[in-house]
């Protein structure tokens, strides 16, 4: 564990200062969170379960330490250094989204999307949901320095690996996002990106709250979130009769609801495109995708483009992006 984090890793109970002691750490009101192989697991076990990532975790560091071995059940002694990682192969389709289920197990290079940030000379950025890393590495290979934070210690584990295969400087932590384990002010940089969709929206706006906490004022943040008003999102809320949604579901938001909730969390907001079709849809990967998808991926690309002189186009869009300065209010 590198020293920024030493310093700025806080209960995520209390935000208490934490001290090692044997392979945990531990708060002054004795609070103990393991460090699994070098990586800090900072999850709350009374806390509501919303997804299968926080259970399925937690049920395996209860066997490491029971046992006393750490055992990576992607198994990447027998990984091919060149090749992409197994964990990455498995999870594609639920990282990524539906265009990418053809991709199961077939991955021939690692899906990493244009960062949509300017060049950094070094600011800290946290990666609210990062699992294998995709974001914080192309934030990384911008100038930034990631934290990514994940509730799945196999996802961590497997960011931590391919960012050592591409020689990007990352950090990762396991925990919740509704309860970020960082000191307040310590981030210039906010950033999520299919994740918070997957929230209830009561979820959402605790979730949020914490990285506006994190953020230092006059930081940035960039978030993306799903659009009620987007021609596939509609057809998809046809499908489930308009309701709100449950467990991982998306939770589709309309644009004025975004923009008012975004302006009382940070501060001035605007909203931008992100895609359009479907959620997740990335150019860069249109090379990896069947010949019925590249058509998807460059009209949602065309449009995009086209929302930058029509701002009546970023209405439509499936996913938004949602950009902000932090003004802690």
């Amino acid at each position: 564990m590198n020293e920024w984090l030493r310093e700025n890793l806080v209960c995520p109970r209390d935000k208490q200062k934490l001290q090692t002691k044997e392979n945990n750490l531990v708060c002054p009101e004795n609070h103990i969170y393991p460090v699994v192989d070098d990586i800090p697991v900072m999850l709350l076990e009374e806390a509501e379960h919303i997804h299968g990532y926080i259970t399925q975790t937690l049920e395996n560091v209860a066997k490491m330490q029971a046992s006393g071995k750490f055992i990576d059940e992607f198994n990447p002694s027998e990984h091919n250094s060149n090749s992409v990682d197994p964990f990455v192969q498995a999870e594609i389709p639920y990282t990524c989204g539906n265009l990418y289920i053809p991709l199961l197990q077939k991955l021939t290079r690692y899906p990493l999307p244009e960062f949509r940030m300017p060049q950094s000379s070094g600011e800290r950025l946290l990666d609210v949901g990062c699992n294998w890393g995709r974001w914080s590495i192309t934030a990384a290979q911008k100038g930034y320095r990631p934290i990514g934070i994940d509730p799945s210690l196999n996802a961590v584990l497997a960011a931590r690996r391919i960012s050592k295969q591409l020689n990007a400087a990352t950090d990762f932590v396991v925990g919740d996002a509704r309860h970020l384990p960082f000191a307040s002010d310590c981030f210039e940089v906010g950033f999520s990106y299919s994740v918070f969709q997957h929230f209830s929206k009561e979820n959402a706006k605790i979730s949020l709250n914490e990285v506006a906490r994190t953020v230092k004022k006059g930081g940035k943040i960039l978030m993306q979130m799903p659009n009620k008003l987007g021609i596939r999102s509609f057809h998809q809320q046809v499908r489930r009769g308009f309701s709100e949604g449950e467990g991982f579901d998306v939770r589709y938001w309309m644009p004025a609801e975004l923009m008012d909730f975004f302006r009382q969390t940070f501060g001035e907001t605007k909203m931008t495109a992100d895609c359009y079709f479907g959620l997740g849809i990335q150019k860069n990967d249109v090379d990896l995708l069947p010949t019925r998808f590249k058509i998807v991926v460059h009209s949602s690309e065309f449009l995009r483009r086209m929302s930058d002189n029509l701002p009546l186009l970023v209405k439509v869009a499936d996913s938004v992006y949602l950009e902000s300065v932090n003004q802690k209010n």
